[in-house]
């Protein structure tokens, strides 16, 4: 059985329990970025309220208050700035449908419908729920114990949005041109452990190779005991230069567990119901497909929890940076 995810759950309450949901959403949205901190869980660091949002230095000192908002200065760039700069409602030109957004979006629906529901244009819609879901970008494991599984799944190249194509146009749903995985196919690296943690990365178009995976994981995996994978070359060579007890699958032949314990049947199962999280959007541009990895794997991490909700705006709030860096790294997005 496939657990549930957020926005299931969120369509199960009745109306008053959806609208507290907002309510409180938009109340924690509103406040002071300090006053945020007591939504968020233990593991979402708080590094990134507490520094320039323009030069990301901490050499800051506070300058008064507007409008009951901490102002700060920066000493190494001279700007001054506020506390709720750079978040998710700093700057909105319809703060009053906001609320009514995020109601819509929590239901899982997609850019256009969340924008035709609540009155607003696409191109807005668009900006909304990129401006949350940037927040997650640094929202990841800081890096993985026990028994870990990884393998790679692949979603078509997508140009969705653009005006000007360097290849023949194709029917959203259609199949790649070439047969097997080619340079149409962008490769995601799924990772979990036994302990909940998840990842999921964009690495490259077509098949990775060992340097994706040492500039995925970098030394996220220095504390394992043991990494699961299929059987690809790839995953051989980088288990073997950084010493890890390798346990290979090969599914077609029928191996699935060994030593009763060693299996890839979790992130197989993540990966199955990303696929399935993923179909109500008609396709993800694949600029914007890391966006949408982070908000899947947020929506895993708390979906469990008793406090899903209060972590959930923890993460969409912790960052005063993650929009600013996410619009600088889409220039160079695959």
């Amino acid at each position: 059985m496939i657990p549930e995810s957020f926005s299931t759950y969120f369509k199960s309450l009745d109306k008053e329990s959806r609208q507290a949901i907002v309510d409180e959403l938009l109340a924690i949205l509103r406040s002071s970025a300090s006053d945020s901190l007591n939504a968020l869980s233990a593991d979402v660091s708080d590094q990134y309220l507490y520094c320039c949002p323009l030069c990301q230095s901490k050499d800051i000192r506070a300058n008064g208050k507007y409008k009951s908002v901490q102002r700060y200065h920066c000493k190494s760039c001279n700007k001054y700035f506020r506390q709720t700069t750079g978040t998710v409602t700093f700057g909105l030109k319809k703060p009053e449908l906001f609320k009514q957004y995020l109601y819509h979006m929590l239901q899982g629906y997609s850019i256009a419908e969340c924008g035709k529901r609540t009155g607003i244009c696409i191109q807005t819609s668009f900006d909304w729920r990129h401006k949350v879901l940037s927040s997650f970008e640094k929202a990841v494991p800081m890096g993985f114990e026990g028994i870990t599984e990884s393998d790679d799944i692949f979603f078509l190249e997508s140009e969705k949005g653009s005006k000007q194509l360097p290849r023949k146009a194709r029917k959203r749903g259609s199949k790649a041109s070439k047969r097997g995985i080619s340079d149409e196919q962008i490769a995601v690296v799924v990772t979990c452990d036994r302990s909940e943690n998840k990842e999921l990365r964009v690495a490259t178009r077509g098949r990775i190779s060992k340097q994706d995976l040492v500039e995925i994981f970098e030394d996220k995996l220095d504390g394992i005991e043991t990494l699961c994978t299929d059987s690809h070359s790839s995953y051989t060579a980088f288990a073997k230069a950084k010493g890890l007890e390798h346990k290979k699958f090969v599914a077609s032949k029928g191996k699935r567990v060994k030593d009763k314990i060693y299996h890839v049947q979790n992130v197989n199962n993540v990966a199955k119901r990303l696929r399935q999280w993923m179909r109500p959007f008609n396709g993800v541009s694949t600029k914007y497909l890391q966006n949408y990895l982070n908000w899947f794997m947020i929506l895993e991490r708390i979906k469990h929890s008793t406090q899903r909700f209060n972590q959930f705006i923890g993460y969409a709030t912790s960052s005063q940076v993650a929009w600013q860096i996410w619009k600088t790294n889409l220039k160079s997005a695959i």
